[in-house]
């Protein structure tokens, strides 16, 4: 009888101690293959949930049965299932950012900018972020759509705190360049301070 075969059996009967040796082996492995897509918080969170389905199915694992295989399988789809949601909510909370500007754009026409249409102030702010380069877009975007702190972004990329206000001020800065007709309006929404 081989060793997986024992691993397996001992699982299936329900052994903390083998499904402990399981989550010290595979654990470090997969957190690393989840932090390629994920944030290291979601990333723990996609790999507990393998590990935690795999100790709820455990009744079920066949003696031939590839554990690893079985945990990175479960992982991926947690690590899909994460993506799509965030962007979705990403996708859901931009349109509402659009809104509420809308209406406060409608609040503050007085600025003598009533001859400009919002659909042509949200277009001209949504190309010039689209222009920003890569990491800059990102931190602005999770500032600014996702209303993250800038430790809460750090976090979330990896990076420090002071990295993510760099990135913030050098978005700031492009982006009143290439919005300079339109600073009062923006400035007055609260994008651009």
């Amino acid at each position: 009888m081989g060793v997986k075969v024992e691993i397996n059996r001992a699982l299936k009967k329900g052994s903390r101690e083998v499904f402990q040796q399981v989550f010290d082996e595979y654990y470090e492995m997969l957190l690393h293959i989840s932090m390629q897509y994920l944030s290291e918080e979601d990333a723990k969170e996609a790999v507990q949930e393998a590990f935690l389905k795999l100790w709820e199915n455990r009744k079920q694992v066949k003696e031939d049965a590839n554990i690893r295989n079985f945990l990175f399988t479960i992982v991926k789809n947690n690590c899909l299932n994460m993506i799509k949601r965030q962007q979705v909510a990403l996708k859901n909370k931009a349109p509402l950012m659009w809104i509420e500007m809308h209406y406060e754009y409608e609040a503050i026409a007085k600025l003598d900018y009533t001859n400009l249409e919002f659909e042509e102030l949200k277009e001209r702010v949504e190309n010039a972020v689209e222009r920003l380069p890569g990491q800059c877009k990102t931190v602005f975007m999770l500032s600014r759509y996702r209303h993250l702190k800038n430790s809460e972004i750090a976090l979330e990329l990896g990076v420090t705190e002071k990295t993510v206000e760099a990135h913030i001020t050098k978005a700031l800065k492009i982006l009143r360049h290439d919005l300079k007709d339109y600073l009062p309006i923006l400035i007055a929404l609260n994008f651009l301070s």
